[in-house]
């Protein structure tokens, strides 16, 4: 009852939306000031991404470009909040105000975002959120891998390569957000069914590189014998992780003496570099260039004004309806030694 409850209104709000848009231009045409937005013409899209301090979202920007003129629009504009919510609320507004028919964006805060959320809904403007889910507001759809699963297929991997079990890292992203909550669970749910054998050792490192690297160092110190690492973003963790297990010597390819099995979610450049080398063993890679597809896609209907489903997409993946969003958990591909040349994965790009 709840979920209907939420679908409809949702389903309310932005039909309200539409009328508002369909209104202000009847009533006083479509200028930056005049309180809507052109219903019809070519799909232009904003794009607000939290920070550009990770390739991630620049890979995700050059992605939605290019999928934007092939389906005839383009990106207008794009935003880097520089991870200040608030500069992210103000982002948004400029991007309508700029002439964006439609938005993508990634979310600094899953909170702050409803703000800009509500203000999108009332001029009549889709937005498509990418790899997190809001708190609160209305969202055309929310795109992004499912992160449970994620953490559940690295556990899996870890524990096929580590058969005699043995001490394995966990160094965790922020757990005061989804992502990192999923990441984790996933992880350890999985081994602790599958794989009783191997002690996890859970330390937070809350997306902060040099806090990684500090946390490898110190559980080296004190487990010498330690036989893995799962990283929750190999993007923001590898490199000063990698430099500390190089400081003792643990930094070895695999098959060879004092191997660390490295395992990690996002599959950036370094992470397939490291994969190719011998010295990471798998990388879960997020699905960013199709994150970028599937939210111009998605932008294209809301701006055509078509209502989006739960159910069973043709590209491999399923709609589902979670807290009144429609969320599209694509699937995450498992990168060994004998696909991280692909040309299609983000961190070959």
């Amino acid at each position: 009852m709840r979920s209907l409850l939420q679908r409809t209104v949702r389903a309310t709000a932005v039909a309200g939306a539409a009328a508002l848009a369909t209104a202000g231009l009847t009533a006083c045409g479509t200028g930056p000031n005049s309180g809507a937005i052109e219903a019809g013409g070519p799909l232009a899209i904003g794009i607000s991404v939290p920070a550009l301090d990770t390739p991630f979202f620049s890979v995700l920007i050059d992605s939605a470009t290019q999928a934007a003129e092939q389906s005839g629009g383009q990106v207008v504009q794009t935003t880097n909040a520089n991870r200040n919510s608030g500069q992210q609320v103000t982002d948004i507004r400029n991007l309508i105000t700029a002439g964006a028919n439609t938005i993508m964006a990634g979310v600094v805060d899953r909170d702050a975002i409803k703000p800009a959320l509500d203000y999108a809904a009332s001029r009549g403007v889709p937005v498509v959120i990418v790899d997190d889910k809001p708190a609160g507001g209305t969202a055309y759809a929310v795109v992004k891998a499912d992160n449970y699963a994620m953490g559940a297929s690295a556990a899996e991997q870890m524990g096929a390569r580590l058969p005699d079990g043995g001490k394995v890292l966990n160094i965790t992203g922020d757990l005061s957000t989804s992502n990192g909550r999923d990441r984790s669970a996933g992880f350890t749910d999985t081994i602790a069914a599958k794989f009783p054998n191997i002690q996890v050792i859970e330390q937070p490192a809350n997306w902060s590189g040099p806090r990684a690297g500090s946390v490898m160092q110190t559980v080296l110190s004190e487990n010498p014998d330690l036989a893995g690492v799962y990283l929750a973003s190999d993007t923001l963790y590898l490199d000063p992780v990698t430099a500390a297990l190089n400081g003792r010597g643990r930094l070895v390819p695999t098959g060879q003496s004092g191997h660390v099995t490295l395992v990690a979610i996002d599959g950036g450049k370094s992470a397939m570099e490291a994969v190719r080398e011998g010295t990471m063993d798998v990388a879960i890679s997020q699905p960013v260039p199709e994150y970028s597809q599937t939210s111009v896609k998605y932008l294209q209907q809301g701006h055509d004004g078509t209502q989006l489903a739960a159910g069973p997409t043709s590209h491999n993946s399923v709609v589902v309806e979670q807290d009144g969003f429609l969320v599209d958990q694509l699937p995450a591909p498992i990168v060994t030694k004998d696909n991280a040349s692909d040309p299609n994965l983000w961190g070959n790009k």
